[in-house]
């Protein structure tokens, strides 16, 4: 059985794209609401070390015929979910379940832009709409089809869907996060975090 961050590494899910969603390079660093920490101030992520050889580890994600390479990613010490540093690339949360396992959240995350190289690929999370179709393609060639069938924009001073985000259990989810909003500047970046949470189709 693959070990597991405890429950609260999620709790900085509600600023995790702060930094890559910014307008500003300065902003480069997440901050950890549980432990109000300032930008730039966490520790870097543990290296992932389950995963890469996993058969059902996601290797890209599809959205209408796009796709970005999925990477998977940790959080670091204070909580924090950290995404590729490439806008391009999405980070799939390692201690999250697996595509395919039946059961619990996948949680895939990704700037939606940066001041240096632009749109990333997540924006395309925000033209996502109920009954579209996401395709996770896996380590072992195959691959696995989800429907939309929630949308959920959050501030990111409100309460955030934590329990769903760090669920092990119960039916089989994707859960899609990134920034959204409007943007308000250092240090939250963008007011809203998004997700946008899918059922695997048979």
């Amino acid at each position: 059985m693959r070990s597991r961050t405890a429950v609260a590494a999620l709790a900085g899910v509600a600023l995790l794209l702060v930094g890559g969603c910014a307008d500003g390079a300065e902003d480069a660093a997440p901050a950890a609401p549980s432990t109000q920490q300032e930008p730039g101030k966490h520790d870097m992520p543990p290296p992932v070390e389950v995963i890469a050889d996993d058969p059902s580890a996601p290797v890209t994600l599809t959205i209408a015929d796009e796709s970005a390479p999925t990477d998977p990613v940790a959080t670091d010490t204070a909580g924090v979910l950290l995404p590729p540093q490439d806008v391009g690339r999405l980070g799939w949360w390692a201690d999250s379940s697996l595509p395919g396992s039946g059961a619990g959240s996948i949680v895939v995350t990704g700037h939606i832009d940066d001041v240096a190289q632009g749109d990333g690929f997540a924006t395309r999370f925000a033209d996502l709409s109920e009954g579209d179709e996401v395709a996770l393609s896996l380590n072992d060639g195959s691959a696995r089809k989800y429907r939309v069938d929630r949308l959920l924009s959050v501030g990111k001073d409100d309460d955030l869907p934590l329990d769903e985000l760090n669920r092990l259990d119960g039916p089989e989810t994707l859960v899609l996060v990134t920034c959204g909003g409007e943007f308000v500047g250092p240090p939250l970046g963008y007011a809203d975090n998004d997700f946008v949470f899918a059922s695997p189709l048979a």
